[in-house]
């Protein structure tokens, strides 16, 4: 899986916490929003962080959503 997002967000940091707590192996991307809009959006066309994208490609982009797969 990869995790998509920079960890000044609360929500980003709240979601990657909570994928290191059961051990879930991940990669963190920190890729910003604002700032690389084409590369964030080639991942996520919402331009929605955090973002994680799982390995068969699936793509989950809110907080919330996320969460529960932890």
């Amino acid at each position: 899986m990869r995790f998509i997002g920079m960890l000044d967000s609360p929500s980003v940091r709240r979601v990657a916490v909570s994928l290191r707590l059961p051990d879930l192996p991940f990669e963190h991307r920190s890729i910003s929003a604002f700032r690389e809009m084409p590369a964030f959006a080639a991942i996520n066309p919402a331009i929605k962080a955090p973002s994680l994208v799982c390995d068969d490609g699936s793509v989950f982009l809110d907080s919330m959503l996320i969460l529960p797969l932890a």
